[in-house]
Order: structure tokens, then C-alpha cells, then sequence
């Protein structure tokens, strides 16, 4: 699984207060030693991911002079998976952000979160202000009960809670693909490998479950997060079928230093279809303070 050993990346894990061990991944500029005063990106993925889906993303940002990390969330890529369902909460899942964070010394970073990553980001520019420095949202769920969210609560009932590991097979994910992705990028075979091995661990697919079920998909319907003050950059795809973009554009009318960028023929993975588009947004933002 990504990095293997790939010498650009750095893969650390850290335990955090919970006791839930966490792996981040790091990728450094050339010219900067990790405790060097390179400012700091801190990247969320989205529901069911991991930290493979900024590969492609993580080293822009290092060529651009910043420290950029993803985090495998709780529950997903090789971090720990706890069968405990309070662990899958959207303030369970800032709290393992921020003590992720402590367990990095990293003070304050620009948190950068994709879909379900997006309202938890979010929540931490709410709830720790302090911390963050700047706010990049791409394709973020939060502000209303998704589609596909609704579906899938709809298809997994608890009753088959049981059997579900057993029904992810390799071929599904190429499925999922197929709506997920837009026309900017052909999803490789390393690709779907890479999001289907998680699922191998029948615990990986209960947590997702209770991600699906606990987790707060309308967590700034309640209009919290115009607290938030942190300059944002907020993008989409224009061939997104996995959240509403309405939706997405509430964040840019909420957050008062908000700016919106669409990306014409992308789809729901943002960093992964236009890395570089993604770069140009955010690099405006890497010295806010």
C-alpha cells in the first residue's frame, strides 16, 4: 500500500489519547528539514479513502515549500480500526485531527479536506481557531443529506451489517469508479487496487458503516461554520455526482473570507483529477495568516 516504499514520502504512526494509533504520511520540501519553519498542510480524506488519494497532490504541495501530510482517519487505510461506534462522530473526528496534529508538534496548518473531510476540517476551524491557518475544502460534503449518503444508508440496514466485508469484491470499485471520476483522469489499475485493500479488513468495512450511519453529514446546516474566519479556498468538479454542488457553494456563501473554484470536467476526487488546478488555488493561501 501507498507509500511503498517510495523515498519522496515519509510514513510515521502516532498514537493519540484515545489510544487509537494513526499513520500519517509526509512529504517534505527538498530544501527543508521536516522541523524547519516550511509552513504545514495537513490533508483529510473522504469517506472510505485514505491518504492515497492526495499521492498526487502531496508532492505539489512539497515543491511549493510546504510540509504536506495526510492522515489515514480512524477507521480507514492502516490506522487503527475501532470497533467502538463513538470513535465515528464528525467531533470524534476533529478531536483525532487535532491531537494528530499534537502528536506531529504541529501548532497551526492549513487543513486541507476532501468530501466527508471537508465538514470535519471545517469543524476544526470552529472548534480550534487557533489552529488553523487556512482552509481548503474540495468537493465537501456537510451542508445537506447527500445522494449517494442517503443510498447508501438505504442499501446497508443494520440486519447485513454482519455480511458486509464479504461484499466488496475487487470488481465493485471499478464500478464505483465509474461514477466517481470525471474526464480529466482515467483511474489506473494501481488506483483501484489501492482504495480496494482497505476493504480486505472486516473491520474496515464495519467502521465505514458506522461512519455512514453516525457520522453528521449536515454539520453546517446549522450555520456554525460562518464562524469561521480562516481564509478558504472551496472547489468542485462540474461532473461531481457524489454531493450536491449547491451545497458545496454554501460554503463559499457561509465563510466570510471564501472563495469558490469550479473545475470544468472534474469529478468528485479533486486532488487526484487536477492536482495541479488544485495547487494554484491553495498556494495563495499556504503563507495566510
Amino acid at each position: 500500500m501507498f507509500p511503498a516504499g517510495d523515498p519522496r514520502f515519509t510514513t510515521r504512526f502516532v498514537t493519540l489519547p484515545t489510544g487509537i494509533r494513526v499513520r500519517t504520511i509526509a512529504c517534505s520540501p527538498d530544501d527543508a528539514p521536516a522541523h524547519s519553519n516550511a509552513p504545514t498542510v495537513v490533508c483529510v480524506h473522504g469517506w472510505a479513502c485514505s491518504a492515497y488519494s492526495f499521492n498526487l497532490l502531496l508532492p505539489l504541495l512539497a515543491r511549493a515549500g510546504a510540509r504536506a501530510i495526510a492522515i489515514d482517519l480512524p477507521g480507514h487505510g492502516l490506522s487503527d480500526m475501532p470497533a467502538d461506534p463513538t470513535h465515528y462522530t464528525i467531533d470524534a473526528m476533529v478531536r483525532a485531527v487535532l491531537d494528530t496534529m499534537d502528536a506531529l508538534d504541529v501548532d497551526r496548518a492549513m487543513l486541507v479536506g476532501h468530501s466527508m473531510g471537508g465538514p470535519i476540517v471545517a469543524q476544526a476551524a470552529v472548534t480550534a481557531p487557533e489552529r488553523v491557518r487556512a482552509l481548503g475544502l474540495l468537493a465537501p460534503a456537510g451542508f445537506g443529506g447527500e445522494l449517494s449518503v442517503r443510498i447508501g444508508r438505504w442499501l446497508t440496514p443494520r440486519v447485513i451489517a454482519p455480511v458486509l466485508p464479504y461484499l466488496v469484491p475487487r470488481w465493485s470499485i471499478r464500478l464505483v469508479f465509474a461514477f466517481t471520476f470525471g474526464r480529466l483522469y482515467r483511474p489506473t489499475s494501481r488506483d483501484i487496487d489501492e482504495y480496494w485493500a482497505p476493504t480486505q479488513f472486516p473491520a474496515f468495512v464495519h467502521a465505514q458503516w458506522d461512519l455512514l450511519h453516525r457520522f453528521d453529514w449536515r454539520a453546517g446546516a446549522d450555520g456554525s461554520f460562518a464562524a469561521i474566519t480562516a481564509p478558504t479556498i472551496v472547489m468542485d468538479g462540474t461532473e461531481d455526482h457524489f454531493v450536491v454542488r449547491r451545497w458545496v457553494r454554501r460554503y463559499a456563501q457561509t465563510i466570510r473570507h471564501a472563495r469558490y473554484v469550479a473545475v470544468d470536467g472534474c469529478g468528485h476526487v479533486v486532488m487526484q483529477e487536477a492536482p495541479e488546478q488544485v495547487l494554484d488555488a491553495l498556494r495563495p493561501l499556504l503563507l495566510a495568516d
